[in-house]
């Protein structure tokens, strides 16, 4: 059976549940090739009777993958789907999946970096035009890798969440935290400043074909490696200079660390 007998769907659902990242990619490129085709296949999928019962073994993280695969393939489509879906009785777990995804439709991009790459930004950030400034400078730095990039999420930083950004090596997407209400002076400096060295390293684990899930310190310090590199370029005299200026500082940037993000970390 060549890997062409199984349709490009069922592929992808496959490399889901075996964590394998390149059957995800290849099988999410081919869809998106093949747009009017592969939408009719995921309206299918949708409409099983699965999703009205409890997921099992892997299944869980199905619906989800499907939902957002059926918006980038027609979001006129999604956004049909979604008012389907939601009169039907689904598992709680699914109808919570549905709610969270169901927040793209009429979402639009607030802005696009380099070639292309769309950018959205939550509506509780109280900055978005900060966000969007900052980003489009990062990404004009000098060698600095977008392409492949599907999107880019920014959203509100939070207790819960345990990180500063996040690189989705199924989909090339990556995930930005920025605080909700706007900072001022030294708070703003660092606060900018750990966001550019975060989008950095989550652009990082991209360039550098990173295919493992999870903290793999390999993977994190090459990301690192390739985020300290474009912050030299981004900010050469900072960088140059930076232990010299900054060590006055240091015990006030670690008090203000530990104070507003103890745990996080980009990832």
């Amino acid at each position: 059976m060549t890997k062409y007998a199984i349709p490009p769907v069922d592929r992808l659902l496959r490399g889901i549940s075996t964590n394998h990242v390149e059957t995800v990619r290849s099988a999410w490129g081919e869809l998106l090739s093949a747009r009017a085709p592969a939408t009719g296949q995921v309206i299918a999928k949708l409409a099983s009777e699965v999703w009205e019962q409890p997921p099992r073994g892997p299944s869980g993280p199905y619906f989800g993958v499907l939902l957002a695969l059926l918006d980038t393939l027609d979001p006129e489509a999604f956004e049909s789907v979604v008012g389907t879906l939601r009169k039907r009785r689904l598992n709680p777990l699914h109808r919570r999946t549905l709610e969270v995804v169901a927040q793209r439709v009429g979402e639009t991009p607030a802005c696009h970096i380099g070639d292309g790459v769309p950018v959205y930004i939550s509506k509780d950030i109280a900055a978005p035009a900060m966000v969007q400034t900052n980003l489009s400078r990062w990404s004009r730095t000098r060698g600095l890798a977008l392409d492949g990039i599907t999107r880019i999420d920014v959203i509100g930083r939070a207790a819960h969440l345990d990180y500063l950004g996040r690189y989705n090596m199924f989909f090339s997407g990556i995930v930005l935290t920025w605080p909700v209400r706007p900072q001022r002076g030294l708070r703003l400096w660092f606060e900018k400043l750990s966001a550019e060295f975060t989008f950095y390293h989550e652009i990082g684990h991209h360039v550098c074909g990173h295919s493992e899930g999870g903290q793999v310190a390999e993977q994190e310090k090459e990301a690192d490696d390739y985020a300290r590199r474009m912050m030299r370029r981004a900010r050469p005299v900072l960088t140059s200079a930076g232990r010299l200026l900054l060590w006055p500082l240091t015990p006030a940037i670690r008090r203000l660390k530990a104070a507003h993000h103890p745990s996080e970390r980009a990832g």
